[in-house]
C-alpha cells in the first residue's frame, strides 16, 4: 500500500477514535436530506437513485464557491476547470476538451438545460443546493445526460422579508488572494408577488509567482445579479420569472505551467533570450506555482523571422451571459402542468498560448464564441398515491453557436503566419419523454420511463490563412465544410425497488443513456470526415439506501456496471500544435461502488464519508491521434485498449468530522470540520504521457465558525489545501511539450455573514 494510504488510515483512525471518545449516549438523528432527483421532492434516502446532496449551509462550512470545490466531497465526480475549457466527469466519463462534443454530464439550474460548458466557468451565486446524480439520467432530464447530471438550485423569493450579506477575504500562500461581496433582499412586493434580488462580486489574484513581466496568473473580476419573481395568480396558478446577467474579466494565465519541454529547460532558456525575455535563465519546467509568462514585446522565433517583433500578448478570458426562465404551473384535476421557458446567451473571448505557455510566444489564439438558445418544456406531473403516479413532457430546444478560431503561429524555422478557422452550428431538438411509476405490492415499486428524441444538426466550417498577426489575406486552403445530420434515438429505463422496511431501501436499475453526435471542430484536409456518431451508454446498478441505529447512521452502496458504445474522444494529431482528430473510439467498459455513510454520534458529534472504486478502461481503441511508443503496436499505430479513462482514479474518497455546540463563548455558538480527500493516479489527458499523469495525493482543508446567539452573525475561518499538495489539475501535449494548470495551493479565508 503507497505511504500516502497508510498516512491517510493513520489520520482517519485518530478522528475517529477521537470522536467515538468524545460521544456520549444521547440519542441524534440524522437531519433529512431532500432532492429533486426524481421532478419531485423526496427524501435522499427514498429515491432509487444514486444522488450526492449537498446543501447551502455544508457549502458555506466547508467555502464551496463553485464546482471544482464540489468534486471535493463528492465520489466519482471529477471537473476540469482548470483547463481550456471546464469539464465534468461521473464515472470517468466527459466531454474533453473538443468544443463541439457535446457534454456527458449535464447541468441544469432551475430546472433549464444549460447547453454550453463555457457558462461552467461563472461562481456560484445565492445557491440553495446542488445535487449530482451518477449514471444515464436520459428519462427526465434530457440528452447529453448518459454519465450524470448536476442539477442546481438557486435561492427562491419569500413571503416574508428576509436579506442577507457575505464578506470575504482570501489570502494563498503563493501570491494573491481573493475579497468577495455578495448577497440577496427577499420579500413581498404585494399580496400576490414575491421577489428576491442576489448579487455576487468577486475580485481575484492569480497565485502563480510569475518570473517575467505579466500578472501571477489570472487576475480576475466577476458580477453577478439575478432577480426571480414568484407570483401567485389565483390558488391554482403560479408564475415565476428569473432574470440573470453573470460577467467576468480576466488578465493573465491560469493555465500556465509547463510540465515538459522537449528541448530541455537550456533549449528553453534560449528561446526566452531570444524572445528578449529579461530574466531567460529562471525558466524551467517545474510545476511549482512558478510561470514564465512574458507579457511584453517579444521577438519572433528563431527562423526567417528572427528578430522580427511581434508586440505584446497577454492570456485573457472575458465573458458576459443572460439567462431569463419563465416559469408557470397550473394545478388541474389529477396533477400539475409546469412550462418552462429560457432564453440563454452568452459573448465569450479567451486569448490563450500554446506550445510554451508564454515565455517564447510561438503560438498566440485566440477564441470567440457566441451562443444563443431558447428551451421550452412542458410537463405534466400527476398527483401522488398509494399506487400509481406519472409524469410526462415534450421538450424542445433550437440553438445557434457561432465560433471564431483564430491562431497565430510563430514556430522555430515556420510557419510565421495567422490561421483562421471560422465555424458555426445549428441545433434544432425535439423530445417526448414519460415515467411511470406503479407501486404493485406492500413493499415493492416498478418505474418505467422513456425519451425519444430527435435531433438536426447543420455545421459549416473554413479555413484561410493571413499575414502574422493582420487581417492581409496570403491564400485560402481548400478547407471548406457544409455538413448536415439529422438523429433519432429512444432511450428507456427499469428501475424495481424494494422498501425492505422503513430503514432500508433496495433498488436494481437499467437504462440507456446517450449524447448526441456532431462534428469536429479542427479539420486537417477537405477529404477528411469530420462527422462522428452518437455515443450511447448501457448501465446496470443495484443499490441499498439504508438507515441504522434508530436513524442516527445512514449508509447508502451502489454498485454499477456501464458499456459504452463510441466513447467521443478527441487526441491531438502528432507533431502539430494545434489540430485534434475528433472521432468514435472503440467500446469502453466503466464499473465500480459507491459508498457514502453519515453518522451523528450525538447532538454535537457528526463524522462521515464516501468512497468510490472506478474501472474504466477501454475495451479497445486502435487508432489514437498520438501516443508514447510503448503503447504503438507492430504497426506502429496506438493501441490504448486497457489504460483507464481521463479524470478516472481508481480510489477517491473522504472523511470528515464535525463538531458543534451550543452558547460556548457569551450565548455564541461554535462548529468546527476537518475533512480529509484522497485521490488515486488519475491521467488528466488521453495521449497517456508520464508528464499528464497526476499521482496520488491527498488534501486537508478544515474550518471553524462562531455563531451569533440570534444566528443573524456567523464569523468563519476556512482553510483549503493545508497540506498545500502540489496537484496538477489539467496537462495536455502541445506539439513537443506537455502544458498543464496546477490546482490552488494553501489558501486561509475569513468570512463574515450578515443576516437580516
Amino acid at each position: 500500500m503507497r505511504a500516502m494510504n497508510k498516512t491517510l488510515l493513520q489520520k482517519s483512525t485518530l478522528c475517529c477514535a477521537i470522536a467515538l471518545c468524545t460521544a456520549t449516549t444521547d440519542a441524534a438523528v440524522l437531519e433529512e436530506v431532500v432532492v429533486t432527483a426524481t421532478k419531485r421532492a423526496e427524501s435522499i434516502q427514498d429515491v432509487p437513485v444514486s444522488v450526492a446532496a449537498v446543501s447551502a449551509e455544508r457549502m458555506d462550512k466547508m467555502g464551496i464557491s463553485d464546482m471544482e470545490d464540489l468534486s471535493i466531497v463528492i465520489p466519482n465526480f471529477e471537473i476540469n476547470s482548470a483547463a481550456i475549457m471546464p469539464n465534468l466527469y461521473i464515472r470517468g466519463l466527459g466531454g474533453g476538451l473538443a468544443h463541439s462534443i457535446e457534454q456527458s454530464v449535464g447541468r441544469f439550474v432551475d430546472d433549464v438545460y444549460i447547453s454550453r460548458a463555457a457558462i461552467n466557468f461563472h461562481p456560484f451565486m445565492d445557491v440553495a443546493g446542488v445535487e449530482v446524480l451518477r449514471g444515464p439520467q436520459g428519462t427526465l432530464f434530457g440528452k447529453n445526460t448518459l454519465a450524470g447530471a448536476m442539477v442546481m438550485r438557486t435561492g427562491d423569493p419569500t413571503d416574508e422579508f428576509e436579506a442577507g450579506i457575505d464578506l470575504s477575504v482570501g489570502d494563498y500562500s503563493t501570491t494573491g488572494g481573493n475579497k468577495e461581496v455578495s448577497g440577496f433582499v427577499s420579500g413581498p412586493l404585494s399580496e400576490s408577488v414575491n421577489a428576491r434580488l442576489a448579487f455576487m462580486w468577486k475580485d481575484k489574484d492569480g497565485f502563480y509567482e510569475n518570473t517575467m513581466e505579466g500578472p501571477d496568473g489570472a487576475d480576475r473580476e466577476d458580477k453577478g445579479i439575478r432577480v426571480k419573481f414568484d407570483w401567485a395568480v389565483s390558488d391554482s396558478t403560479t408564475v415565476g420569472l428569473k432574470l440573470e446577467h453573470m460577467e467576468y474579466d480576466e488578465d493573465g494565465s491560469d493555465t500556465a505551467e509547463t510540465n515538459a519541454f522537449a528541448g530541455g529547460d537550456a533549449g528553453w532558456q534560449g528561446l526566452a533570450a531570444n524572445a528578449g525575455a529579461a530574466n531567460p535563465e529562471l525558466v524551467s519546467a517545474n510545476l511549482d506555482w512558478v510561470i514564465h509568462v512574458d507579457c511584453s514585446d517579444a521577438n519572433a522565433a528563431p527562423g526567417p523571422q528572427a528578430g522580427q517583433s511581434i508586440g505584446a500578448f497577454c492570456p485573457f478570458r472575458d465573458q458576459e451571459s443572460d439567462n431569463i426562465t419563465l416559469d408557470i404551473e397550473h394545478d388541474i384535476e389529477g396533477g400539475t402542468i409546469k412550462l418552462i421557458s429560457a432564453y440563454q446567451t452568452y459573448d465569450y473571448t479567451h486569448g490563450f498560448h500554446g506550445a510554451d505557455m508564454g515565455a517564447v510566444n510561438m503560438f498566440r489564439a485566440i477564441r470567440a464564441e457566441e451562443f444563443s438558445g431558447f428551451s421550452q418544456e412542458i410537463r405534466f406531473t400527476s398527483e401522488p398515491n398509494d399506487n400509481f403516479d406519472y409524469i410526462v413532457g415534450l421538450y424542445y430546444e433550437d440553438s445557434n453557436i457561432e465560433r471564431d478560431q483564430t491562431s497565430h503561429l510563430n514556430l522555430p524555422g515556420g510557419p510565421f503566419m495567422t490561421e483562421e478557422e471560422p465555424w458555426e452550428q445549428d441545433t434544432e431538438t425535439l423530445a417526448v419523454f414519460g415515467q411511470f411509476r406503479w407501486s404493485f405490492a406492500d413493499s415493492w415499486t416498478a418505474i418505467v420511463g422513456g425519451r425519444w428524441a430527435t435531433e438536426d444538426k447543420e455545421f459549416t466550417f473554413d479555413r484561410w490563412y493571413n499575414e502574422y498577426q493582420t487581417n492581409n489575406f496570403l491564400f485560402s486552403e481548400v478547407v471548406g465544410k457544409n455538413e448536415d445530420r439529422t438523429e433519432k434515438k429512444f432511450t428507456p429505463s427499469f428501475t424495481l425497488q424494494w422498501d425492505v422496511n422503513e430503514d432500508i431501501n433496495l433498488f436494481a436499475n437499467l437504462s440507456r443513456g446517450h449524447k448526441t453526435g456532431g462534428f469536429s471542430d479542427r479539420v486537417d484536409e477537405q477529404e477528411t470526415d469530420i462527422e462522428f456518431d452518437a455515443e450511447v451508454v448501457d448501465s446496470f446498478e443495484l443499490g441499498a439506501k439504508t438507515y441504522w441505529l434508530d436513524g442516527a447512521l445512514s449508509m447508502n452502496l451502489t454498485y454499477y456496471y456501464m458499456e459504452i458504445e463510441g466513447l467521443q474522444l478527441s487526441t491531438q494529431i502528432e507533431g502539430t500544435v494545434a489540430n485534434f482528430k475528433v472521432d468514435n473510439a472503440a467500446d469502453t467498459t466503466s464499473t465500480g461502488l459507491e459508498f457514502e455513510l453519515n453518522w451523528a454520534l450525538n447532538d454535537n458529534w457528526l463524522v462521515g464519508g464516501n468512497y468510490s472504486y472506478t474501472d474504466a478502461t477501454y475495451d479497445e481503441f486502435v487508432g489514437a491521434g498520438d501516443c508514447p511508443g510503448k503503447y504503438e503496436n507492430a504497426e506502429g499505430v496506438c493501441d490504448l485498449g486497457g489504460l483507464p479513462l481521463q479524470y478516472a482514479p481508481e480510489n477517491k474518497g473522504s472523511l470528515f468530522l464535525e463538531y458543534s455546540a451550543d452558547s460556548v463563548l457569551n450565548g455564541w455558538s461554535f462548529s468546527a470540520r476537518g475533512d480529509i480527500s484522497f485521490t488515486d493516479d488519475q491521467y488528466t489527458d488521453i495521449s497517456y504521457f508520464d508528464t499528464v499523469m497526476q499521482e496520488a495525493y491527498e488534501t486537508v482543508n478544515a474550518s471553524v465558525r462562531l455563531i451569533s446567539p440570534d444566528e443573524n452573525y456567523t464569523v468563519s475561518l476556512i482553510g483549503k489545501n493545508l497540506t498545500e499538495e502540489e496537484i496538477m489539475a489539467w496537462g495536455v501535449p502541445s506539439g513537443p511539450n506537455i502544458l498543464a494548470a496546477m490546482s490552488a495551493p494553501r489558501e486561509l479565508i475569513l468570512k463574515l455573514a450578515m443576516r437580516f
